[in-house]
C-alpha cells in the first residue's frame, strides 16, 4: 500500500472482527508513516485495554487526544479506561469534559457519570452529601435512559428508585428494559420481587414463573417463587423449591430463614427443625434482623423464654426502633416473672409507636393492646384504659382478624369502657361473645375457655407469638394448648404473616 494512503478503514475492519494480530501488524507498519496517526493510536489503546494492559492503553489514548482534542470518543475511552483502573475521580473529570464538548446528550457519558456519582454516594460517610450525589446520579441515569438504550442504565435507575421505595416507578423502568431484552433473567426476577413489595402477588407469580421457565436453577427466582407459595400456605410446594436452591447454593441466609418458617407453619409443628434452620440463617448472616425476630417468636411458642430474651436483645441492637421487639421482650420478661422490667419494655414499645403515628407502615396497634392487657393484669386500670383507647384509635382504618376483635371486646368489657362508638369502624362491637376463629394458619389464634370468661388468662389471646393450630386446638377446655399470640402488622392489609424474605439481596 502506498505511503500516505488512509488505512483507517482496514484497521477498523480488523478490530471489529477482533483480529488483533493483523491490527498490530498494520499499526506497526503504518504508525510512523501515517500523516495523521490519531486513529492508529486510538485503536492501539483499545487493543491494549482488551488485553489487560491499562497503563499502555491510557498512554496511547492520551496521544490520540493530543492529536485531536475535540474528539469525544477519545474522551469516553479514556474515561472507561480510568474507570477500569479504579481511578474514579479522574474518570469523572474526563466524562465531565466530554459532557461539555458534546453537542447533545450522549447516553454513554450520562451513564458513566451517573455510575460514578452512584459509587461516590455509596462511599460517603455524610448522609447529606450522599443524598445529593444520589439525586444527581438519578438525574443522569434518567438522561441515559431517554437518550439511549443501554441495559445497565435501566437497571441502575431501577435500583435507585427501589432504595427510595418508589416501587411502582422502578417496575415501570424495568418493564421498559424488557423491551430491550425480553428474556433477561435478572430483570424478570427483580420485577417479580418488586411486585411482592407492593403486594401484587399474582403479577409477581407470573413474572417469577417466566423466570423459572427460562432458568430452573435461578436461586433468587426460586426463592421468591417459594416465598409466594409459602404466603399461600403451600408449605410443601415452598419446601420443594427451597430444596432445589439448597442443592446448588446452600449458603443463602434468607433460604434457611424461610425453611424454618415452613416447618413452623406445618400442622405438626417441627420446632427443633425450625429452630435449627433459623439458627443456621443467623450463623450465615449474624446481622439478619428477620431471622433473629422470627427465631425469638418460635422460642416464645416453644416456651423457651430465656433463649427468646437473648435473641430479642440481639434483634433490638440491630433495630432499636422496633416496637414489636420491645413488645415481645415484655412478654419474655413477664414469663420470667420480672414484672418491673416487663413494664419498662412495654412502655418503650408504646413510646416507639407514638413516633410512627404519621407512618402507617410502621404502626402496629397490637402493641397498645398488649400493653393494655399487661397493665390490666398488673392492676393499672387507668393506664390499661388509656392504652386500649390508643389501640382503638390506631386501628380505625385496619381490618383486624376476628381473634383480635374478640379479645379487644373482652378487654373492653373487663375495663368497662363506655365509649361504644369507638368500636364501630373495625366492627369490634359485632363480635361480642363470639368465639375466635381457629384452624386458619394465617391468623394468630388462641382458644378462649368458655368456662372462665372473667379470668385474666382468657384475654391474653393477642399477647404472644404465632402458632399453627391443629385439630386438638378445637377443644376450648384444652388449657395446655393455649398460647399467647402476637404479630406485627406491617401495613394496613389483613396479612399477618411472620416476616419472611423473598430474595437473597435485600431483606424484607
Amino acid at each position: 500500500m502506498a505511503p500516505g494512503t488512509n488505512i483507517d478503514w482496514l484497521l477498523h475492519l480488523y478490530y471489529a472482527r477482533r483480529d488483533f494480530v493483523r491490527c498490530r501488524i498494520i499499526i506497526g507498519r503504518e504508525l510512523y508513516r501515517s500523516l495523521n496517526p490519531e486513529y492508529i493510536y486510538f485503536v492501539k489503546g483499545l487493543i491494549d485495554r482488551e488485553e489487560g494492559n491499562n497503563i499502555e492503553a491510557l498512554r496511547n489514548l492520551q496521544k490520540a487526544l493530543e492529536l485531536n482534542t475535540k474528539n469525544i470518543e477519545t474522551y469516553k475511552e479514556i474515561g472507561k479506561t480510568l474507570f477500569t483502573m479504579g481511578r474514579f475521580n479522574q474518570a469523572l473529570s474526563i466524562f465531565r469534559e466530554a459532557e461539555e464538548l458534546s453537542p447533545c446528550s450522549d447516553h454513554e457519558i450520562c451513564h458513566f457519570i451517573g455510575e460514578l456519582l452512584h459509587r461516590s454516594a455509596a462511599a460517603r460517610n455524610q448522609q447529606a452529601l450522599a443524598c445529593q450525589e444520589q439525586a444527581k446520579a438519578k438525574v443522569y441515569f434518567e438522561k441515559a435512559v431517554q437518550s439511549g438504550k443501554k441495559l445497565e442504565s435501566f437497571q441502575r435507575l431501577a435500583e435507585i428508585l427501589r432504595k427510595e421505595k418508589d416501587y411502582g416507578k422502578a417496575i415501570e423502568v424495568l418493564e421498559n428494559c424488557l423491551l430491550l431484552s425480553p428474556e433477561n433473567i435478572e430483570v424478570l426476577t427483580e420485577i417479580g420481587v418488586l411486585y411482592l413489595k407492593i403486594n401484587e402477588t399474582q403479577k409477581a407469580f407470573e413474572r417469577l414463573s417466566d423466570v423459572i421457565n427460562l432458568d430452573k436453577k435461578c436461586a433468587r427466582g426460586l426463592l421468591a417463587y417459594g416465598a409466594i407459595l409459602q404466603s399461600r400456605n403451600d408449605v410443601d410446594g415452598a419446601l420443594a423449591k427451597y430444596q432445589e436452591i439448597a442443592a446448588t447454593e446452600p449458603d443463602i441466609p434468607e433460604l434457611w430463614n424461610n425453611i424454618g418458617l415452613c416447618f413452623f407453619k406445618k400442622k405438626q409443628q417441627k420446632m427443633i427443625v425450625a429452630i435449627s434452620s433459623l439458627r443456621k440463617s443467623i450463623w450465615l448472616s449474624p446481622l439478619n434482623y428477620n431471622a433473629l425476630y422470627n427465631l425469638s417468636l418460635i422460642y416464645i411458642t416453644a416456651q423457651q423464654y430465656a433463649s427468646a430474651f437473648h435473641t430479642l436483645a440481639a434483634a433490638i441492637n440491630l433495630r432499636k426502633d422496633s416496637a414489636e421487639c420491645y413488645m415481645l421482650l415484655g412478654i419474655c420478661l413477664r414469663k420470667l416473672e420480672d414484672g418491673e422490667n416487663a413494664f419498662k419494655a412495654f412502655q418503650r414499645s408504646s413510646e416507639i409507636q407514638f413516633q410512627f403515628q404519621k407512618d402507617t407502615t410502621g404502626h402496629n396497634p397490637l402493641v397498645h393492646l398488649n400493653f393494655a392487657l399487661f397493665c390490666y393484669e398488673m392492676g393499672r386500670i387507668t393506664l390499661a384504659t388509656e392504652q386500649f383507647t390508643h389501640f382503638i384509635n390506631s386501628s380505625q382504618d385496619m381490618l383486624l382478624p376476628t381473634e383480635y376483635k374478640f379479645q379487644a371486646t373482652k378487654l373492653k368489657s373487663l375495663l368497662k369502657v363506655s365509649t361504644n362508638n369507638i368500636l364501630t369502624p373495625t366492627g369490634l362491637g359485632s363480635d361480642v361473645g363470639s368465639p375466635p376463629t381457629v384452624g386458619n394458619p394465617n391468623r394468630y389464634s388462641k382458644n378462649i375457655s368458655k368456662s372462665s370468661k372473667n379470668s385474666i388468662d382468657d384475654i391474653y389471646g393477642i399477647y404472644g407469638v404465632k402458632r399453627q393450630t391443629s385439630e386438638d386446638d378445637n377443644d376450648p377446655n384444652n388449657t395446655k394448648s393455649q398460647t399467647l399470640t402476637s404479630v406485627p402488622l406491617p401495613n394496613t392489609s389483613t396479612s399477618t404473616e411472620i416476616p419472611f424474605e423473598v430474595n437473597a439481596v435485600v431483606n424484607a
